[in-house]
């Protein structure tokens, strides 16, 4: 790995060099590829106008983000900010010296790259979403495809670069971030949200509280799997946090070390999302499509910001000093956002329009 890592860190220092003016764009593309950003702004969006849509996004965030955070830890990658600088690989004069950006002190191992997965995966939802517009809205235009492609490869291009221009990534571990990404989401989407949703294949005929059970047990074996996993490391004598040690010894902006770039937290938040998915997610959220004529999206918007909000003010105010309640807290919120963004906003968005029917009938 030594002659990798070295390899990574002279594509690292061309890219710093070649786009040295460029810190201000990577820094946007950092903040728009962030996991923990598209869970936290892109799926409140989406569901605004599409429940079966951010459905999809969050259960190939949430998979995702547990799956990453998982290989992170049998990995045990490091990260070329801090790799140059404890290495030996390099003589005393001739160790590079690598720019960190106020982007680049992030924790946790450094492969796969969560960022380059999550990119990869949204840029593939996108691109099936408006496949799906196109071919069955009765909408088609020919050349949506050689528009929306060449974006595509330009916005995977850019996720790449900015995350090796910010030295958080080798640019190998951006590659299977990438490859591990482009698998979820169609293999979630294709085989097991919408078999599911729609009720074709061997899910018509099932009934769909069996199904929830079973998706309820899934999202609890991610939890066990989870836990399993970190004190499996303990037992083994290695510190699941050392890279957290690492982030502090080497950042030069050590303010700049958030708590949701660590393993930990990542596990926390996808397990819950992923059980608040398996609870709500029936059939029904088919009724909150985009095109449902009785439904109010100025209704659905103000709900949304609404519920947005009550959770990041109630997280933002948690007891930050008692670790178990700060993780049980972000875990159960991960677990009711689902809950009320994609079954309580929408039917009260739509109850204006139901209960006049209602009281005719």
């Amino acid at each position: 790995m030594e002659q990798i890592y070295a390899l990574g860190i002279t594509c690292i220092e061309f890219v710093q060099e070649w786009f040295s003016g460029s810190e201000w764009y990577f820094e946007i593309v950092n903040n728009l590829s962030n996991p923990h950003h598209l869970t936290e702004i892109l799926f409140p969006l989406i569901t605004v106008v599409d429940s079966v849509f951010g459905a999809q996004l969050l259960l190939c965030m949430a998979f995702g983000g547990w799956l990453t955070s998982l290989l992170k830890w049998c990995l045990q990658e490091d990260r070329p900010y801090w790799w140059v600088r404890e290495t030996s690989y390099y003589n005393t004069l001739d160790r590079p010296e690598l720019r960190q950006t106020l982007q680049t002190c992030e924790t946790g191992p450094g492969s796969p790259s969560g960022h380059s997965g999550a990119a990869a995966t949204i840029i593939l939802l996108i691109l099936m979403w408006t496949k799906h517009v196109m071919h069955d809205r009765q909408c088609y235009v020919f050349w949506w495809k050689y528009v929306m492609y060449p974006m595509s490869v330009f916005a995977m291009g850019s996720v790449v670069l900015s995350r090796m221009y910010i030295a958080t990534h080798f640019p190998h571990q951006c590659l299977i971030g990438a490859l591990l990404g482009s698998f979820l989401a169609p293999a979630l989407c294709i085989y097991l949200s919408d078999p599911f949703v729609w009720r074709y294949g061997a899910h018509a005929k099932m009934n769909p509280r069996k199904v929830m059970s079973w998706h309820v047990l899934g999202s609890a074996a991610t939890v066990i799997i989870s836990v399993l996993a970190y004190f499996s490391l303990v037992l083994a004598g290695q510190d699941p946090q050392w890279t957290v040690r690492m982030a502090f010894r080497h950042c030069e902006s050590p303010e700049q070390i958030h708590v949701s770039t660590t393993p930990v937290f990542s596990l926390v938040q996808c397990t819950g999302s992923l059980l608040g998915l398996a609870l709500c997610v029936t059939p029904a959220i088919a009724e909150y499509r985009h095109y449902t004529k009785n439904r109010s999206l100025i209704m659905s918007a103000i709900a949304t910001a609404l519920t947005v909000f009550t959770f990041r003010y109630t997280l933002d105010n948690i007891c930050k000093t008692n670790t178990f309640r700060f993780y049980a807290t972000h875990f159960v919120a991960s677990a009711l956002k689902p809950m009320m963004l994609l079954r309580v906003v929408p039917a009260f968005a739509m109850w204006p329009f139901t209960a006049p029917k209602n009281k005719t009938e």
